[in-house]
């Protein structure tokens, strides 16, 4: 065999050896996933000793975006970032304009029970970081007050139905514990004014959010 003949049979060689490897890469489950996440926030707890979480934010409705890796079908690691709207503090009416929000991201560790069933149970826990603001009253008379702190922990389980090997959609519930740390606020369009929370008016408050998500396996 000629050199001419043998570097294009190496080649074709080399080409079909490599094929199962490039398979077997695909059906490992491994790659990115986008998932989009619609949830009603629940508050329980304290925002800073005596004054109820409720009482500060109100509930809200939060969509969430979230990309996650997953090292195969089961195990998955990934960012989340949300944006809840508000109802504002129990006390808001129609005589009293409130409006809050509350933003939270950070980073989920999940784990898929039946990846390639229909029915595909999943459990994950994370840690991250939360800010909410709320506004009472209007221009010249306005009363603005953020709150920012660590979200400590929280867990999450839902369960997948599996339309297609790529997407997936599913009710879920998460549970946050976190704790504000940091309070900035302003009254009547004055001055901001940032003070970290002392450690005796801390509090501990829980955020409980059902919802639904779509994962697209990307």
């Amino acid at each position: 065999m000629t050199a001419r003949s043998f570097i294009p049979s190496l080649v074709m060689s080399l080409s079909l050896l490599a094929l199962p490897a490039a398979a077997d890469d695909a059906s490992s489950g491994s790659g990115l996933a986008l998932g989009v996440r619609a949830a009603y926030g629940i508050p329980v707890g304290d925002a800073v000793e005596d004054t109820a979480l409720s009482d500060t934010f109100g509930k809200t409705v939060a969509p969430q975006v979230d990309l996650s890796y997953f090292f195969g079908r089961q195990l998955s690691l990934g960012a989340y970032f949300q944006y809840g709207v508000a109802t504002g503090p129990d006390r808001c009416n129609e005589e009293i304009d409130c409006s809050s929000h509350v933003l939270r991201f950070g980073v989920d560790l999940d784990y898929h029970f039946a990846p390639d069933a229909f029915v595909a149970p999943w459990v994950g826990v994370g840690v991250g970081y939360e800010s909410g603001s709320v506004e009472v009253g209007e221009d010249g008379e306005l009363v603005k007050l953020t709150l920012r702190g660590w979200d400590l922990g929280h867990a999450h389980f839902g369960v997948d139905f599996q339309l297609t090997r790529s997407i997936a959609v599913g009710p879920y519930v998460s549970a946050s514990l976190g704790q504000y740390s940091e309070m900035k606020a302003s009254v009547f369009a004055g001055a901001e004014v940032t003070n970290d929370i002392p450690s005796e008016q801390k509090a501990l408050h829980l955020w409980i959010q059902p919802g639904v998500r779509v994962q697209f396996r990307l």
